[in-house]
């Protein structure tokens, strides 16, 4: 039964009285109702919607915290991608970059620019969406491409509009902004969890990404959080839409979101240093933290003239300030041995807080570095956070020298296996080049399983040393020889959490192909480069073709470059590699994309048959002819042995067309192919012409 339409009328005027008053409060820092009167308004809605659920709508004040907790966040690509910024550490960055600018917009050099400066928050991005008014997705800012939905826990903020406060709203709204939790919500939070017991956060910044990924949204509720918009996207059509940055904070303001106070006006770039720098001082006031300022080119239509790089807009850059320094006596130089072999010097000093943490530990990066640095046993070092997150040291204070120091130096040999280090000419890295050394294995074994790869949930680097140390796994192929009862013989090990693990790597084997190739942890391959080229060469076959015959189509592929392709030829050129890929698949992972991903044999008359494609085929591209193969059953590989039942040779056929001479395998041109390719029931002696073709074009 429906509600009466006086009742449907005051649920209306509630909601209209608290989503004004919640404004006041959050947005404007101005109340203009008691709290009793609020809870009291506040009370009477929920009662009217208890009666009448059909009341309910997505903006009412009852929904910013409800429903179960979400089990996992899914991924959603962002209308309008979230770029990084380019950044400017002092006034000659900031002049070099205006020169740019000016470039690029055909300007005289000096001229005057209207810029906008904005504090540079201290937070975490997110990207809000709203269709007519009412918001319907709440995104991080993931790659700035994709980035994980997180709509309910983003309505338990209450400086978010969950509609807008417009007459009349576009169709779509695009906010970008700034979640953050302010300096005294997070000492409180901090004591709250002291009381509990619980392990305290190092950082509001970090306590904001941990409470954005809470699955339950009455979490992220009681911790607080805030939010600042700084930026919007509008349809193109928007009648009497801001023409420029200024206008569009103003449009963000009367819209109903909270827009930080202290932006202001620049007229030109002596105004944009003389902002910088009175916030350097200005910013320790402040009841948030941030780390800068960021200067946008005001006009929009400039803007757009102006345009990105791969990165980043031409029209705005971020100034950050110096970090946070603090001295430290060193206590000794550690070494650690990558997946790649590398060996990167580890510095280890007496602990200092610096930005929010206790540090304690600080790479070095190569022995360039270390020899720049003139590290010594005992020096007092200056000791700093890079871009407020990753330690560093910054110089060594050397009239606190200690007499008779020592120097420090990479050691000779590799502290893992005794190996002797390589380095090669031309190269910072300094190697371990044993393939059997421990520490890459181990390496090369948790990249394998990390999330962005494998994920394989519940082998963690100590239960991988386990592995390793005990002869186990002395490659990723060995991870699929596990069962639960060996697994459950390890340390820390129930039963349970073994059969647990047996599962997830047996789960694991149905990753898609991209997954799979960066898994495999080829120099330069990351994340992205990896599902690029997973696109561009659907499975491992076609991409060790190519990288053998033809590196250009590779470096050809957007993003990847020559650079990728020689680390692709060097990798699949390595006979271990192919042993492990030969391993892989025959361990039920496809090394494909879209194939079927484990066990049985395909039924079809190709079943069992292995082909190596080489050359340009005349009509058949090599992925259109490996798809075909595929399909009725047969395998592509990308070396010839003894085992390989055909080679398809096209123009232009490289080594494997002398290597298959020389081992007596069939050899087929494009139409030999073909035939084939037809099943033995499409035509009378299918199978006897095509040994035949085989054989003539073999002599």
């Amino acid at each position: 039964m429906s509600a009466a339409p006086q009742k449907q009328a005051r649920a209306g005027e509630l909601r209209q009285l608290l989503q004004r008053a919640a404004h006041a409060y959050y947005v404007l820092d101005a109340p203009v109702m008691e709290d009793s009167v609020y809870d009291h308004l506040y009370k009477e809605l929920l009662e009217l919607e208890a009666g009448h659920p059909e009341l309910i709508t997505p903006d009412s004040p009852s929904q910013r915290v409800g429903g179960s907790p979400a089990e996992g966040f899914s991924s959603v690509e962002h209308r309008i991608g979230l770029l990084s910024l380019d950044n400017a550490f002092n006034p000659a960055d900031l002049e070099a970059w205006y020169g740019r600018l000016l470039k690029v917009l055909d300007r005289e050099p000096a001229t005057p620019l209207e810029m906008v400066g904005e504090l540079k928050i201290d937070g975490n991005s997110l990207a809000l969406s709203y269709a007519n008014g009412l918001l319907v997705q709440a995104a991080t800012r993931g790659d700035g491409k994709q980035g994980e939905q997180i709509t309910a826990n983003v309505r338990t903020i209450t400086s978010v509009p969950l509609r807008l406060q417009l007459e009349n709203p576009p169709a779509w709204v695009e906010v970008r902004g700034e979640a953050l939790i302010p300096d005294d919500t997070f000492s409180a939070i901090n004591a709250e969890r002291a009381a509990r017991g619980e392990t305290l956060f190092a950082n509001p910044r970090n306590a904001c990404a941990g409470t954005l990924r809470q699955l339950d949204p009455k979490v992220v509720a009681a911790r607080r959080l805030d939010f600042f918009a700084y930026t919007l996207h509008l349809p193109q059509d928007t009648p009497q839409g801001p023409s420029s940055q200024w206008q569009s904070l103003q449009w963000l303001q009367a819209a109903g979101f909270k827009v930080n106070p202290n932006a202001e006006l620049l007229p030109d770039l002596a105004a944009v240093q003389a902002f910088f720098s009175a916030w350097d001082t200005g910013r320790r006031s402040l009841p948030y933290a941030t780390d800068g300022v960021v200067v946008k080119l005001n006009d929009l239509r400039l803007q757009a003239d102006a345009g990105f790089t791969q990165k980043a807009p031409r029209w705005a850059i971020a100034m950050k300030y110096a970090a946070e320094e603090a001295p430290s006596k060193l206590l000794r130089l550690a070494c650690q041995v990558g997946r790649t072999g590398a060996v990167t010097p580890v510095a280890e000093f007496e602990p200092v807080p610096l930005a929010g943490t206790s540090v304690s530990r600080a790479t070095l990066h190569n022995a360039g570095r270390l020899a720049e640095l003139d590290l010594h046993a005992g020096d007092t070092i200056v000791v700093r956070k890079a871009g407020e997150i990753i330690p560093e040291v910054v110089r060594v204070l050397r009239e606190l020298r200690p007499p008779g120091a020592v120097r420090l130096e990479l050691p000779l040999a590799c502290p893992e296996c005794g190996s002797q280090l390589v380095r090669e000419a031309g190269e910072a890295a300094t190697r371990c080049v044993n393939n059997s050394c421990p520490a890459i294995l181990r390496g090369t074994l948790r990249h394998w399983v990390s999330k962005g790869a494998m994920d394989v949930d519940g082998l963690g680097s100590k239960l991988i040393e386990q592995l390793v140390d005990r002869g186990l796994v002395s490659s990723i192929a060995d991870l699929y020889g596990l069962d639960a009862a060996l697994l459950a013989s390890l340390e820390r090990m129930g039963s349970k959490s073994a059969e647990n693990l047996a599962m997830a790597l047996a789960a694991s084997k149905k990753q898609p192909w991209h997954r799979q190739l960066y898994g495999l942890g080829i120099h330069h391959v990351g994340e992205v480069n990896a599902k690029a080229l997973a696109k561009a060469f659907p499975s491992a076959t076609y991409l060790a073709t190519a990288a053998e015959d033809t590196p250009e189509m590779i470096s050809a592929v957007y993003g990847i470059g020559s650079e990728i392709a020689q680390s692709l030829q060097q990798w699949f050129a390595t006979p271990a590699n192919q042993q492990l890929l030969e391993d892989l698949g025959r361990l039920g992972l496809s090394l494909t994309a879209g194939a079927e991903q484990a066990g049985a044999e395909p039924q079809s008359h190709l079943a069992g048959k292995t082909f190596v494609l080489t050359g340009t085929l005349p009509s058949l591209s090599r992925s259109a002819a490996e798809a075909l193969i595929e399909a009725a059953g047969g395998k592509v590989s990308g070396s010839v042995s003894k085992k390989t039942s055909y080679v398809v040779a096209g123009a232009e056929a490289g080594s494997k067309l002398s290597k298959a001479e020389s081992l007596g395998v069939a050899v087929l041109d494009e139409a030999g192919l073909q035939a084939l390719l037809d099943p033995p029931s499409s035509k009378p002696g299918g199978v006897q012409t095509s040994n035949k073709i085989a054989e003539e074009s073999n002599s």
